[in-house]
């Protein structure tokens, strides 16, 4: 029987925090050196804790899992065409999940009216597409 918090759960840890110590520099390389969000006057949003907010992390988690295929497929150029070009009109639009971030950040100021989820309701027996 082996032992569940033993060497091998350690190493699964480690790399699990460097996985997520990668992709966040990865964003932040991204978002630093590539985009610019000018000023308040602007209408592209943009909020420095990107992490807090559940749309942008899916999105981004997205287009990083994309990026390492199109660098493997040398296919980088329709990377930007398919992938970041789509993700970012999103991510930075004023509808986007930065919208209320203009001047601060503010995804947790509106907890109380926010619900993360769409509810659904189960298709009955028998239905199809």
């Amino acid at each position: 029987m082996t032992d569940p918090n033993g060497p091998a759960n350690e190493v699964q840890e480690v790399a699990e925090t460097e996985l997520v110590e990668q992709f966040v520099m990865w964003v932040e390389m991204l978002v630093r050196d590539i985009e610019s969000v000018p000023d308040e006057a602007s209408d592209r949003h943009w909020c420095p804790e990107w992490w807090q907010h559940p749309e942008a992390v899916a999105r981004f988690m997205a287009l990083h899992e994309a990026y390492k295929q199109s660098v493997q497929e040398n296919t980088l150029s329709a990377w930007w065409v398919q992938h970041w070009d789509p993700h970012t009109r999103v991510l930075f639009s004023g509808q986007g999940p930065f919208k209320d971030c203009q001047r601060r950040h503010a995804f947790l100021d509106r907890a109380e009216d926010y619900t993360p989820r769409l509810a659904t309701v189960v298709p009955p027996a028998g239905w199809s597409p």
